[in-house]
Protein backbone atom coordinates (compact mmCIF):
# COMPACT_ATOMS: atom_id res chain seq x y z
CA UNK A 1 0.00 0.00 0.00
CA UNK A 2 1.14 3.46 -0.87
CA UNK A 3 -0.05 7.28 0.27
CA UNK A 4 -2.04 7.88 -3.15
CA UNK A 5 -2.49 12.11 -2.34
CA UNK A 6 -3.07 14.25 0.65
CA UNK A 7 -5.76 17.24 0.93
CA UNK A 8 -5.21 21.24 1.39
CA UNK A 9 -7.31 23.58 1.79
CA UNK A 10 -6.77 27.49 -0.01
CA UNK A 11 -8.80 30.46 -0.56
CA UNK A 12 -7.31 30.52 -4.04
CA UNK A 13 -6.55 27.14 -5.62
CA UNK A 14 -5.80 27.92 -8.91
CA UNK A 15 -2.78 30.26 -7.42
CA UNK A 16 -1.61 27.84 -5.03
CA UNK A 17 -1.50 24.90 -7.26
CA UNK A 18 0.44 27.55 -9.67
CA UNK A 19 3.05 27.53 -7.22
CA UNK A 20 3.11 24.25 -6.38
CA UNK A 21 4.06 23.19 -9.92
CA UNK A 22 6.23 26.09 -10.14
CA UNK A 23 8.30 25.23 -7.26
CA UNK A 24 8.16 21.69 -6.85
CA UNK A 25 8.07 20.64 -10.44
CA UNK A 26 4.49 19.33 -10.31
CA UNK A 27 2.17 18.36 -13.20
CA UNK A 28 -1.38 18.96 -12.99
CA UNK A 29 -3.46 15.74 -13.42
CA UNK A 30 -6.83 17.06 -12.60
CA UNK A 31 -9.18 20.13 -12.42
CA UNK A 32 -13.05 20.60 -12.49
CA UNK A 33 -15.27 23.75 -12.91
CA UNK A 34 -16.40 24.33 -9.11
CA UNK A 35 -15.93 28.06 -7.86
CA UNK A 36 -12.85 27.54 -6.70
CA UNK A 37 -11.72 24.64 -8.72
CA UNK A 38 -10.27 21.17 -7.16
CA UNK A 39 -6.71 20.39 -8.46
CA UNK A 40 -4.83 17.81 -8.36
CA UNK A 41 -1.56 17.69 -8.74
CA UNK A 42 1.56 14.97 -9.19
CA UNK A 43 5.36 14.52 -8.68
CA UNK A 44 6.89 11.40 -11.08
CA UNK A 45 5.66 8.77 -8.97
CA UNK A 46 2.30 9.81 -8.99
CA UNK A 47 1.72 10.85 -5.38
CA UNK A 48 -0.64 13.72 -5.59
CA UNK A 49 -1.54 17.05 -3.71
CA UNK A 50 -5.75 17.86 -4.15
CA UNK A 51 -6.10 21.14 -3.78
CA UNK A 52 -9.50 22.16 -2.05
CA UNK A 53 -11.98 25.35 -2.02
CA UNK A 54 -11.39 26.82 2.19
CA UNK A 55 -14.81 28.15 3.09
CA UNK A 56 -14.20 31.63 4.11
CA UNK A 57 -15.88 31.23 7.49
CA UNK A 58 -12.70 27.77 8.48
CA UNK A 59 -9.74 29.56 9.58
CA UNK A 60 -6.80 27.08 9.46
CA UNK A 61 -4.05 26.43 11.95
CA UNK A 62 -3.25 23.11 12.26
CA UNK A 63 0.54 23.66 12.00
CA UNK A 64 1.53 21.33 15.15
CA UNK A 65 -0.65 18.65 13.26
CA UNK A 66 -0.52 18.73 9.49
CA UNK A 67 1.93 18.49 7.23
CA UNK A 68 3.72 17.24 3.90
CA UNK A 69 7.06 16.04 3.34
CA UNK A 70 9.19 16.48 0.21
CA UNK A 71 11.71 13.99 0.05
CA UNK A 72 14.34 15.22 -2.87
CA UNK A 73 17.22 13.31 -4.47
CA UNK A 74 19.90 15.97 -3.55
CA UNK A 75 18.47 17.56 0.01
CA UNK A 76 21.31 20.75 0.05
CA UNK A 77 21.18 21.46 -3.77
CA UNK A 78 17.20 21.45 -3.49
CA UNK A 79 16.85 23.65 -0.31
CA UNK A 80 19.36 26.04 -1.95
CA UNK A 81 16.98 26.43 -5.22
CA UNK A 82 14.05 26.92 -2.72
CA UNK A 83 15.50 29.56 -1.11
CA UNK A 84 17.12 31.62 -4.09
CA UNK A 85 13.49 31.26 -5.65
CA UNK A 86 12.08 32.95 -2.59
CA UNK A 87 10.81 30.05 -0.57
CA UNK A 88 10.29 30.62 3.13
CA UNK A 89 12.35 27.67 4.46
CA UNK A 90 12.38 27.95 7.93
CA UNK A 91 15.99 26.65 9.37
CA UNK A 92 17.00 23.70 9.06
CA UNK A 93 16.59 21.04 12.19
CA UNK A 94 18.62 17.82 12.39
CA UNK A 95 21.64 17.37 11.09
CA UNK A 96 23.15 14.39 8.46
CA UNK A 97 24.48 12.97 12.05
CA UNK A 98 20.84 12.41 13.25
CA UNK A 99 19.69 10.56 10.46
CA UNK A 100 17.24 13.33 9.31
CA UNK A 101 17.53 16.36 7.92
CA UNK A 102 14.72 19.14 7.06
CA UNK A 103 13.52 22.49 6.62
CA UNK A 104 9.82 23.49 7.57
CA UNK A 105 7.90 26.18 5.08
CA UNK A 106 5.05 27.80 4.91
CA UNK A 107 2.83 27.86 1.30
CA UNK A 108 0.38 31.20 0.29
CA UNK A 109 -2.33 29.52 1.72
CA UNK A 110 -0.53 28.62 5.28
CA UNK A 111 -0.19 25.03 4.55
CA UNK A 112 2.24 23.76 6.14
CA UNK A 113 5.22 21.61 4.41
CA UNK A 114 8.90 20.23 4.92
CA UNK A 115 11.66 19.42 3.02
CA UNK A 116 13.12 16.11 4.29
CA UNK A 117 16.43 13.59 4.14
CA UNK A 118 16.50 10.56 5.80
CA UNK A 119 19.61 8.97 6.21
CA UNK A 120 17.65 5.18 6.16
CA UNK A 121 14.89 5.95 4.46
CA UNK A 122 11.14 6.11 5.75
CA UNK A 123 9.54 2.73 6.46
CA UNK A 124 12.86 0.28 6.24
Amino acid sequence: MRIEHFAIYAADTTALASWYCTHFGLKQIFSNEDSPPTYFLADEHGMAIEIIGRPPREALDLKQVFHFAFLPEDFEAEVARLREAGVPLEQEIGGADGGVRLCYFDDPEGNRGQVVWRKKPLGN
